[in-house]
């Protein structure tokens, strides 16, 4: 299945990574062995959004490629497109989904807005990418065990990720503790940034910024992100020099 948006391209090949990609010609299977809770690492990626009449029918096809693992509690779509076109909303919104929108912005490395951290940053050796994961429990919106192991095998992956030789990741240092982090994995002609993170006392100082800029001066590849619309990740990547390249839709229908 060809695909035209730039969000996808990365996301299939940040898949490939750690699970597996299947091609059906009509649609696209994603599937992340090792973490069956993962909602977006098991999913179909559709051709273009579910128009109505067909919420039923993609959900099927989810079941028969994915629901016969009883891990796999949620049902997940992403649909090719560019313009943000969300399909049949209320049939999605009836049969239990909620409505995921994002943008992707892109830059040149050229075009990152150049930053003197308040606080010390540098790459991370393989082996720390691992603490990310603490980062990554403390700034999320959940506190269960359930999370906690996502957030720890994701940070497995990213650790993999660097020791393979396909991403940098990078935190700032407040003492010997990391209080902001991030990723970025290079995918061919373009690097995409992975989960920018930073510990809620330490916001509003520039700290992002610094590691994206401490970023992209260590690369010659264009640069995407993926940012919830209106977000406060949307507006520190305004001010770092990203652009909007274009609106994805996806939707979950996640577990009781």
């Amino acid at each position: 299945m060809r695909i035209r948006s730039l969000a996808l391209q990365t996301e299939l090949a940040l898949a490939a990574t750690r699970g597996t990609v299947t091609d059906r010609g009509d649609y696209i299977v994603i599937a992340t062995p090792d973490d069956p809770g993962y909602y977006y690492g098991n999913l179909l990626v559709l051709p273009a959004a579910p128009q109505v009449g067909e919420v039923a029918y993609w959900t099927r096809r989810f079941g028969d490629e994915l629901g016969k693992n009883p891990a796999i509690g949620h049902v997940t779509f992403w649909w090719d497109g560019v313009t943000g076109d969300a399909g049949a909303t209320d049939e999605l919104a009836a049969a239990g989904f909620s409505i995921e929108r994002s943008m992707v912005m892109t830059a040149e490395p050229g075009d990152v807005a150049s930053a003197t951290p308040p606080l010390p940053i540098r790459a991370l050796a393989a082996d720390e990418v691992i603490a990310t994961a603490k980062l990554a429990y403390e700034v999320g919106d959940r506190h269960d065990e359930t999370f906690r192991t996502f957030v720890e095998r994701r940070a497995a992956w990213g650790r993999s990720l660097v020791e393979r030789g396909l991403a940098t990741f990078y935190a700032a240092f407040d003492g010997d503790q990391p209080i902001a982090s991030l990723g970025l994995v290079r995918l061919g002609d373009i690097a995409r940034f992975q989960d920018v993170q930073t510990l809620e006392p330490y916001r509003g100082r520039g700290i992002a910024t610094s590691l994206l800029a401490a970023a992209a001066a260590n690369t010659s590849t264009r640069l995407a992100i993926v940012a919830q619309g209106g977000s406060a990740g949307e507006r520190v990547y305004e001010r770092a020099g990203f652009v909007t390249a274009e609106l994805t839709v996806s939707a979950c229908r996640y577990p009781a």
